[in-house]
């Protein structure tokens, strides 16, 4: 909740609790019994709550990250909250003892007392299932999809940035020397040679490593796993799911990266990375 509507939230619970005691006196110069006050007053006071954590609590949390059925079941428990305090309230306030000798259920008589816990319990009810119709509206419904969408391009973009940050660091790092790598394929270590390599995409929890003789053997690793293990002068992520062989590239066009006759897909967020190589290598790629 806003400063604003704050401020005017607290004048208006400022309002409900002077007015109907001045009120009555500057018109008939009636005066509420002050049990009744103290009562009146907490009644107000404990409305106010019950809307302030729905408010400020319960919708920010739950109803405008569309978690509907959350926002339902504690709104309801902050209704049986709510109507368990005022009934202690109308509770306490009877028992209150009068000048004569009574106490205040005493003197307003059974048909009174009920009648006030009827029409304090029907006001609830009736004000907290305004409320979830209202916040369940199209208007929380459109806000909760653009969170929701909100927080995924937020999760996208922070992978994106995270996977450029590692492609840059590692062209800044030293290559390894080195001709080939050890790989388990089919449960054995084999060697492959770094020439041989023409591309990997992954492929779930596997990685196919594309030769040039034209096999693909399936390795049980990740594809960053395997891009640790290649020299980064030659090898470069070109997709989230794509590492290639950068002297094995035959041309670039449309987006796409041409290796053995393939079309790889060349992502946005690993562009600057693999024209960095590029140009470290003094390659040059025509559309």
């Amino acid at each position: 909740m806003s400063r604003k509507r704050l401020v005017i939230f607290i004048c208006i619970l400022l309002a409900l609790l002077i007015l109907p005691t001045t009120l009555p006196f500057i018109l008939g110069h009636l005066v509420l019994p002050w049990w009744a006050f103290i009562y009146y007053a907490f009644i107000i006071i404990v409305n106010a709550g019950i809307y302030l954590a729905q408010r400020c609590l319960l919708i920010d949390r739950f109803l405008v990250k569309g978690r509907n059925g959350i926002y339902v079941l504690l709104s309801l428990i902050l209704l049986i909250i709510g109507l368990g305090l005022q009934y202690l309230a109308h509770a306490v306030t009877g028992r209150i003892h009068l000048d004569n000798g009574q106490t205040v259920s005493e003197y307003l008589g059974f048909g009174v007392n009920i009648a006030q816990l009827t029409m304090m319990s029907v006001i609830q009810i009736v004000t907290t299932f305004i409320a979830i119709a209202v916040n369940l509206s199209d208007e929380w419904r459109l806000a909760a999809f653009r969170y929701n969408e909100a927080e995924k391009s937020n999760r996208a973009l922070k992978s994106d940035v995270e996977q450029l940050k590692e492609q840059i660091d590692s062209l800044q790092r030293p290559a390894p020397r080195m001709d080939s790598i050890s790989v388990k394929i089919d449960l054995m270590k084999k060697q492959l040679k770094l020439d041989d390599i023409l591309y990997a995409n992954s492929d779930g929890d596997y990685v196919l490593i594309h030769l040039s003789d034209g096999s693909a053997p399936m390795v049980l690793m990740t594809l960053k796993s395997l891009e640790k293990q290649l020299p980064y002068d030659r090898f470069c992520r070109i997709h989230r799911s794509y590492l290639v062989n950068v002297d094995k590239i035959e041309g670039l066009k449309g987006g796409k990266v041409y290796v053995a006759g393939k079309q790889l897909p060349l992502s946005e967020s690993c562009k600057a990375a693999f024209f960095e190589l590029l140009s470290h290598k003094s390659i040059v790629l025509h559309n």
